[in-house]
């Protein structure tokens, strides 16, 4: 086994191939990927089927910026920085955008931009390695993942940045570029805490190519070195508890019973194996796999559900990592594809690739559509219009997202006193406070307190 693994590490050291093919064709698989992902995140906003938690706390958070003051979120806790719960400062670089367009749909439609760009070199990737038919099957696979669909369909999360982060440094690796695949991979350490340790592993492949073992070791200290620092010195420094939370009861342990799960279960094994089934399981045979073990560590290792079950935005990045895995891995399976098995291998595997991938879709939430904006999101427009800027507001979680961009938003379940609230009159957490006007549209309420009501936190 170690000789195997060792001699999978020293082909790996030789590009998958000296030439690029032509970019045009994955150009065009990646703008059409573009064109399709932005229209259905906006229209699953406008059909309000996003959230508070999590798209209104990062709104919040990247308005934050714009104002130039540190990220909060009155909807998560209005006393947090947001960079004592998770490091994640990258999210600055959407605060010019933000300010110019201020509204969710700014965060949406840039995760959905970069979901979209990470097609591009893996297509072309697979278009230098096997010709561009079955480079574009294989983008086009990468680009219907589940794990990318699943983080379409749920709000917008950091985790964004680190996609064509992933795609473009794993390619520039493959090509026998590990310097330029260092300086894109670099910026991980700013996107989540955790990124860090993926740098890491990445550092430890390029160590053990002939000629680059400085480099790799530089990169792998440099990255484990990030993530324990944010871990245990800049979160706390932020945190109001002086910590890293997630050390305990919502990370590795479940904030409560009814979200905890065994440390050993069969669920854990299926998320494994859905990871790796897009890829008919030939991304083992790529040391690539490696860069999953970080993600999956603190994932498997933790007893709250919400981490290993495959329905949430946490499988994202593992899909670059993935894919880039597969196509080096049918890489390294060439040289024993002779004659006829080599010409029908590769169209077979294409085949069997799309029918995967075509049987995850249809069992994926973005199978249903976005929806389309109906009574209630016309209704809730309308009143939501009514509400003036710079005012506190409390209401639900498919509503707070609409309000974030022009009012303080706490949710009904948080009981503050806010000015005004907005709700469906039969939601089970609306309170009754005294309200000097109360209007209906439909199924929902607007109603105005008098004071005293909590102020806003700052103004837009």
């Amino acid at each position: 086994m170690i000789t195997l693994w060792t001699d999978r590490f020293t082909r790996a050291a030789v590009p998958i191939a000296e030439h690029r093919a032509p970019a045009w064709p994955a150009a065009v698989l990646a703008g059409a990927f573009a064109v399709v992902t932005t229209w259905f995140v906006l229209m699953q906003h406008w059909s309000f089927r996003t959230g508070a938690f999590d798209l209104g706390i990062f709104d919040q958070a990247v308005h934050s910026y714009a104002q130039g003051h540190l990220p909060v979120s009155t909807i998560r806790d209005p006393n947090l920085i947001l960079l004592g719960d998770h490091f994640h400062p990258i999210l600055i670089l959407l605060a010019p955008f933000h300010r110019v367009f201020p509204m969710a749909e700014t965060l949406l439609v840039a995760q959905a931009l970069f979901f979209a760009v990470s097609v591009f070199p893996i297509a072309r990737l697979a278009s230098t390695a096997f010709g561009s038919r079955i480079g574009l099957v294989i983008g086009t696979c990468y680009g219907l993942s589940w794990g990318l669909l699943n983080a379409i369909t749920f709000d917008f999360h950091e985790i964004a940045f680190a996609v064509p982060l992933l795609a473009f440094g794993l390619a520039e690796y493959l090509h026998g570029h590990p310097g330029r695949a260092v300086a894109i991979a670099a910026p991980l350490v700013l996107v989540k805490e955790d990124l860090g340790m993926t740098l890491a592993v990445l550092g430890v492949l390029i160590a053990l190519r002939p000629g680059t073992r400085r480099l790799g070791i530089l990169t792998a200290v440099g990255g484990a070195s990030a993530s324990l620092l944010s871990v245990f010195v800049i979160i706390p420094a932020f945190s109001a508890y002086g910590n890293y939370r997630y050390l305990g009861k919502g990370g590795l342990k479940a904030p409560e019973a009814a979200l905890s799960g065994d440390l050993f279960t069969s669920g854990k094994l299926w998320l494994v194996a859905l990871i790796l089934l897009p890829t008919l399981f030939l991304a083992l045979r790529s040391p690539l796999v490696l860069l999953l073990l970080p993600t999956l560590g603190w994932r498997l290792g933790s007893t709250y559900i919400l981490y290993w079950i495959p329905t949430f935005h946490y499988d994202a990045v593992l899909m670059p990592i993935v894919f880039c895995a597969l196509i080096h891995g049918l890489a390294l399976l060439r040289p024993h594809l002779l004659g006829r098995r080599r010409r029908l291998a590769l169209p077979l595997i294409a085949t069997a690739l799309s029918i995967t991938c075509l049987t995850f879709f249809l069992q994926s939430a973005a199978s249903e559509g976005p929806g389309r904006p109906a009574e209630f999101a016309a209704a809730a427009n309308r009143l939501i219009d009514r509400i003036p800027a710079n005012s506190t507001v409390s209401t639900t979680n498919t509503i707070a997202p609409h309000l974030t961009s022009k009012a303080d938003v706490y949710l009904l379940k948080s009981n503050r006193p806010t000015e005004w609230t907005l709700a469906p009159y039969d939601d089970p957490q609306l309170t009754y406070r005294h309200a000097d006007l109360v209007i209906r549209d439909h199924d929902l309420l607007l109603m105005h307190h008098p004071a005293p009501t909590l102020p806003p936190l700052r103004e837009r």
